[in-house]
């Protein structure tokens, strides 16, 4: 009897696994070029699978809900890089934040106010160029600064099926692509 409670113990203090639809914006193919060579590269030095840039937009648990109105207030999107960071986060190892525009931030509130809305964290625009800690990084520093010298128009809302926590490679590499949004509108 005293195993079973051990065991049953230890199976319930395993992290929690959840699948959800990650909604990501991607840039324009004009700028998604110039991060995908940074992004390929960075992957390539770890041996970890390359993945599409993009800016984390929010999450939902359970059916795709009908996102006309996102879409119709991401229209035109454009957003300025305002730095690159990095965290000990494994997801945001080394990313270019945004400035979060006025604009961005009602699209977010409106897929806020869809069912099954979750965010494990505050919102905060940006593209990861890496998840795990680069290795040479300063190999491609130049390339690197470049991506702050513009800005960037999204032009598709991505759902994405991933499970959570995204913690290795692996659960990378297990990302499928579910549906593409098309936002209308160019500057």
């Amino acid at each position: 009897m005293g195993w079973r409670i051990c065991a049953r113990n230890i199976k319930l203090g395993m992290s929690k696994r959840e699948q959800i639809i990650a909604y990501w914006l991607v840039p324009a193919p004009e700028h998604t070029a110039q991060f995908h060579s940074v992004v390929d590269k960075l992957a390539d030095q770890q041996g970890a699978p390359r993945f599409h840039p993009h800016l984390s937009f929010g999450s939902i648990a359970g059916k795709e809900p009908d996102l006309t109105e996102v879409v119709r207030l991401l229209r035109g999107l454009e957003l300025r890089a305002s730095e690159v960071a990095h965290s000990p986060s494994f997801t945001m190892s080394l990313f270019v934040r945004f400035e979060p525009t006025e604009q961005l931030l009602r699209a977010r509130s409106a897929l806020e106010s869809c069912p099954g809305f979750r965010s494990s964290r505050d919102f905060d625009p940006h593209i990861s160029l890496c998840y795990g800690a680069p290795i040479d990084r300063a190999a491609l520093q130049d390339e690197i600064r470049a991506l702050l010298d513009h800005t960037v128009r999204f032009d598709r809302l991505v759902a994405t099926e991933i499970t959570l926590p995204v913690e290795s490679h692996a659960d990378v590499e297990l990302w499928r692509q579910r549906a593409v949004h098309q936002i209308p509108g160019s500057a």
